[in-house]
């Protein structure tokens, strides 16, 4: 029966893996998380937080593929929260990575200031895309755009399992080339700068979440 699904959608299957593919691919707070996680604290904790990330990003997409995404976006009380929620996440990421770039020190206290516990980064990772409510929204255009949105549970199942493999490569990718020795003295070296973009960028990145509207 996938088998079968495969051949009848193979177009649709081609286009949602490009468009995750780019999505992945693209700067946003998750690769952020994973690069300053990368450099500043090392492989085992940026590859855990981009396991917990695509774990997240599953889950919406499993949610949207069984059509809950609707009761989303009809629920403006469920949908805000989800907003604020996710804002607040990204202002207290951004609140870090401002106090670090505000705070002198060597590389002792800079680990000291984040957990190098691979299960903590992991929820970090995870809560990073479930307090996200763009994601399953995101997730219904993607598939509606590939024309699967009305496909059998299995090929979409088969989807989401292909895209979860293509988000493991390109996250998990991301932390072992941002957490080579390289690329840890060359964060060490500009830390402060470095921090202080990231936060930036997560300032940035909550108040786009914050004025997010349903059309």
């Amino acid at each position: 029966m996938i088998t079968s699904a495969l051949s009848e959608n193979l177009s649709g299957l081609l286009v949602i893996l490009t468009i995750f593919t780019v999505g992945v691919a693209s700067p946003g707070p998750a690769t952020l998380m994973i690069l300053g996680t990368a450099m500043a604290r090392g492989r085992a904790p940026a590859v855990a937080l981009s396991l917990g990330v695509v774990l997240g990003s599953m889950a919406w997409a499993t949610v949207a593929a069984l059509g809950f995404v609707a009761a989303l976006k009809t629920s403006a009380t469920l949908f805000t929260l989800l907003k604020v929620a996710g804002g607040l996440y990204l202002l207290f990421l951004a609140f870090k990575a401002w106090r670090s770039a505000l705070t002198p020190g060597v590389e002792a206290r800079l680990r000291a200031s984040g957990s190098n516990r691979p299960l903590s980064c992991f929820v970090q990772g995870l809560l990073l895309h479930l307090t996200n409510p763009k994601a399953p929204l995101v997730w219904m255009a993607t598939l509606s755009v590939g024309g699967l949105n009305t496909a059998p549970l299995p090929f979409l199942a088969t989807a989401i399992l292909l895209c979860a493999l293509i988000g493991i490569t390109v996250f998990v990718g991301y932390a072992l080339l941002f957490s080579t020795r390289r690329a840890s003295r060359m964060y060490l070296a500009a830390r402060r700068p470095i921090d202080a973009v990231i936060g930036t960028l997560f300032g940035a990145a909550a108040i786009r979440l914050f004025s997010y509207r349903l059309t």
